[in-house]
């Protein structure tokens, strides 16, 4: 069953800078046009027309002419500047900046343009000392302190941005996008309630602004208030119907409240409004698998990822458990490795992937790599019980059953939960070490008297004990009950361990036509076929376990039997062999495997196996006769197997 950790994404947004008077895309201290002789003053508004129209890479020509003319008039160099950096010349508008603050020191119009700039190319530390001069050179501009605060907030300086906030809102209180950034910044340093005031008087003083109205809805959520959180998304809607991150966050609230349908609606109009908004198809991915619709879950998840390959684990890992349900394996594979890459940049480890990988390669038969994988998610989380659980799997599937108790035990230690318990149990029954599973069977049936995998737990170890009537007692269904075909499959080998095969066939071959999923129980059914004298019947039914599972011990002993009985001796010795390798705990493949060979004359191997039934199996009668047997002389003829 897939895991679902992933997490619908809350995104808490940076109020955008006021927009300013053209030229100019980005606040600034305000400009006056210079006064020019006839020429110049022509070529500086055709520039700044350019500007304003949207179209830089027009006004870069009539700039630069005027700028080479008259290099002292720094509004002339000022619109250059910014042209340039609109165009995308980023390196030629710094070197005109930084010549033009060489000459003009003071100008603060000048510092706010490079501060800008330095921000377009990630240079955040430029850009502070930029604007923390401009701020110093004209104190009053609120704009200013605006800009230098969210600077500070980007460079995650959250004390310091909202102290330039506030000394913007002091210069203008109405100045709506610092009070929405000051909310955003409290948010972050957890003072939540100071971060509601600030939003709740960003609405109140400008009723019509949907970043306000947004953000003190993401502030709801935060505290679990979803109706007035989806009131807030609402009417941000209303005055701005295209807000896609309004769309998305009301999406999360839908499926908050479980409904899927209407998440998924509101998901794709946050991708209308956007279609590059990656959280929105990561969520609407979330919202399909809830609904149980994986493939438009994995178009959704795909999309996300092709939109922003780097972003972060999440999504990567949630694609991995859809490929696995899909079968999709190597993709699986790719998916959650590319999910701990990602980790490891985003900062957003969990054990998760980790988990995920060891099943996609468990699925492809790697167990050798599934241990690796879940090796290293122990050593990094040596307290996640579902690590050590899964670890333990891992182990238990490459036969090394000490190691695999390590785990479980380890994860009992960690949380006594009743799964944790029951894999101890398990492992120490497959283990034959009934005395330390018997009790946690039963005490997990105290605990919950139905609970089914402890009672077919207990069961398995009752059948390999011989203890056949506890085994009726236990699951036999009782008056009005019906048995499940689990319970029906272990009372099937049961009654076929009794001899009684007109009961066990009763029993078995319903079973096998309703659920070819108990593998065990077709084992048997094939095993009956076998002693009923129907060889080809019995290869038929062994055939198809081993087909389905390889490593099936019940299923390899009983197919080497039919085997020999075939006369196929060599089919039937390796059989055996994969019989003793898949349960390195069970005798009876030994003891199988001594009378084949003692039946070829290979006295020397076949003293080996029967010895190696006895250590597994102290009271196995036959093993301990044969090697009787065989301590004088061999047998003129040996059972057959």
């Amino acid at each position: 069953m897939m895991t679902r950790t992933g997490v619908l994404v809350l995104q808490l947004l940076t109020a955008a800078p006021p927009a300013p008077a053209p030229p100019a895309p980005a606040p600034a201290v305000a400009e006056e046009a210079p006064a020019l002789p006839p020429e110049a003053e022509a070529l500086y508004k055709l520039g700044t027309a350019f500007l304003a129209q949207g179209q830089p890479k027009r006004a870069v020509v009539p700039l630069t002419k005027l700028s080479e003319q008259m290099p002292e008039v720094v509004p002339a160099r000022l619109a250059l500047a910014r042209a340039l950096r609109l165009s995308g010349d980023t390196e030629k508008a710094r070197a005109l900046l930084d010549s033009a603050i060489a000459a003009s020191p003071e100008e603060p119009t000048l510092r706010a343009e490079r501060g800008l700039l330095a921000r377009v190319l990630d240079e955040t530390d430029v850009a502070i000392t930029q604007y923390s001069v401009a701020c110093e050179l004209a104190p009053t501009d609120a704009e200013l302190r605006f800009n230098l605060g969210e600077t500070l907030q980007r460079a995650a300086r959250a004390d310091d941005a909202i102290e330039a906030y506030r000394e913007a809102l002091k210069l203008d209180e109405g100045l709506t996008v610092a009070r929405v950034n000051l909310g955003k910044a409290l948010a972050e340093k957890g003072r939540l309630a100071e971060a509601k005031e600030a939003l709740a008087a960003a609405t109140e003083r400008a009723p019509s602004d949907a970043e306000a109205r947004y953000n003190l809805g993401v502030l709801r959520m935060r505290e679990n208030d979803l109706a007035g959180a989806m009131g807030d998304y609402r009417k941000a809607l209303e005055l701005q119907p295209r807000h896609a991150p309004a769309h998305n966050n009301l999406g999360v609230a839908h499926d908050e409240l479980g409904q899927h349908a209407l998440a998924v609606e509101a998901f794709k109009k946050a991708i209308a409004a956007d279609p590059k908004y990656a959280e929105a198809h990561f969520n609407l991915g979330l919202a399909y698998f809830r609904l149980g619709d994986n493939a438009r879950a994995t178009k959704s998840f795909e999309k996300a990822l092709l939109l922003e390959p780097r972003r972060s684990s999440g999504p990567y890992t949630q694609l991995g458990h859809l490929y696995l349900l899909q079968g999709k394996k190597d993709r699986a594979i790719e998916a959650f490795q590319k999910a701990l890459a990602a980790s490891g940049e985003d900062g957003q480890k969990t054990t998760e992937a980790h988990q995920g990988l060891a099943r996609a390669y468990l699925a492809k038969g790697r167990v050798d790599d599934a241990v690796a994988a879940l090796k290293t998610a122990v050593e990094e989380f040596p307290k996640d019980v579902g690590a050590r659980a899964a670890y333990g799997d891992a182990l238990k599937a490459r036969g090394d059953l000490d190691g695999a108790l390590a785990q479980y035990e380890q994860s009992v230690a960690l949380s006594p939960t009743p799964e944790a318990r029951l894999a101890l149990a398990d492992a120490y029954a497959l283990k034959r070490v009934s005395a330390k599973a018997q009790p946690l069977y039963e005490a997990l049936l105290k605990e919950e008297a139905g609970h089914r995998a402890a009672k077919l737990g207990l069961a398995d170890l009752y059948l390999a004990m011989g203890r056949y009537a506890e085994v009726e007692q236990l699951l036999q269904p009782r008056d009005g009950e019906e048995a499940d075909t689990a319970a029906l499959a272990r009372l099937g080998i049961m009654h076929s361990r009794l001899q009684r095969p007109d009961k066990a066939l009763a029993l078995l071959e319903p079973v096998a036509e309703r659920d070819p999923a108990q593998l065990d129980a077709r084992a048997e059914l094939g095993q009956l076929y076998l002693r009923g004298g129907d060889k080809t019947q019995a290869a038929r039914v062994l055939g198809d376990v081993v087909a389905t599972e390889p490593r099936h011990p019940l299923g390899l002993l009983y197919l080497g039997q039919t085997l020999y009985a075939q006369g196929k001796t060599k089919q039937s010795e390796k059989s055996f062999r994969a019989a003793a390798e898949a349960d390195p705990n069970a005798a009876e493949p030994h003891n199988a495997l001594g009378q084949l060979l003692e039946a070829a004359g290979r006295l020397d191997e076949a003293r080996k196996a029967y010895g190696r039934a006895v250590e597994l199996q102290s009271n196995h009668a036959d093993a301990q006769a044969a090697l009787q047997r065989l301590g004088s002389s061999a047998a003129a003829s040996a059972p057959a197997p």
